[in-house]
């Protein structure tokens, strides 16, 4: 049996809570999937850089955060916000921390970027049924005001605010409505379906790039 340990670094809570779930969950699906012999899955550990690092960049940032987990990750999800141009975000706020924990990391894991085309929220509104789950509603997708496809939602201007009117629109009240969604990403992490996030170009390129690093590390042949 493998044992394969996972780690996260975000740019938010809200990422970190969403995220993790996510990632687990994927690790799972391709390893129950097509690894070759049983793997034994960590729950994704949290990572963040020292307050000393604050003002270093970023792929030294990422850095830092990785050696104060070294040990405990074999796969490092780097996440950065597209922001409309994953492709340029990717090359600017991941490559570089990859290529770092290549050349210092090379023997104990791999760096595997999760960059949404604008923003992590766009994953967390593609799913309409676990939605209604986490929020506790029958209301339709229309009645939410979500997207109508996977590829709509991918492309919204403004994902976050669509999460937050998908919410509102269930008259949340009391305490729940004073919280509002952040604290259901992480329940929203463990519903939302695989198979509908596959169906964004971004996560199939997370896809891609997760069954690459499972190679390198001898876990997927």
């Amino acid at each position: 049996m493998h044992y394969l340990s996972l780690a996260l670094y975000a740019e938010g809570p809200t990422d970190y809570s969403f995220l993790c779930p996510v990632l687990e969950r994927l690790c799972e699906a391709i390893c129950l999937g097509d690894a070759p012999q049983p793997v034994e899955i960590s729950e994704c550990l949290s990572l963040n850089h020292p307050e000393s690092a604050n003002d270093a960049p970023r792929e030294q940032r990422i850095f830092e955060a990785a050696q104060g987990g070294r040990g405990h990750w074999g796969v490092l999800f780097i996440h950065a916000d597209g922001a409309g141009d994953p492709v340029r975000v990717r090359n600017q706020q991941a490559q570089p921390a990859i290529d770092r924990l290549r050349q210092a990391f090379a023997n104990e894991g791999v760096g595997v970027a999760v960059v949404p085309v604008r923003e992590t929220e766009a994953w967390a509104i593609v799913d309409g049924e676990a939605l209604r789950q986490v929020f506790g509603t029958t209301l339709t997708d229309d009645e939410m005001g979500l997207p109508p496809s996977p590829g709509s939602a991918e492309a919204a201007a403004d994902p976050k605010a669509t999460l937050a009117a998908a919410f509102k629109a269930t008259h949340p009240s009391g305490l729940r409505k004073r919280r509002g969604v952040s604290p259901m990403l992480n329940a929203l992490g463990e519903q939302v379906s695989l198979q509908r996030l596959r169906q964004l170009d971004a996560f199939a390129a997370l896809d891609s790039e997760l069954r690459l690093a499972l190679r390198q590390l001898r876990i997927l042949e």
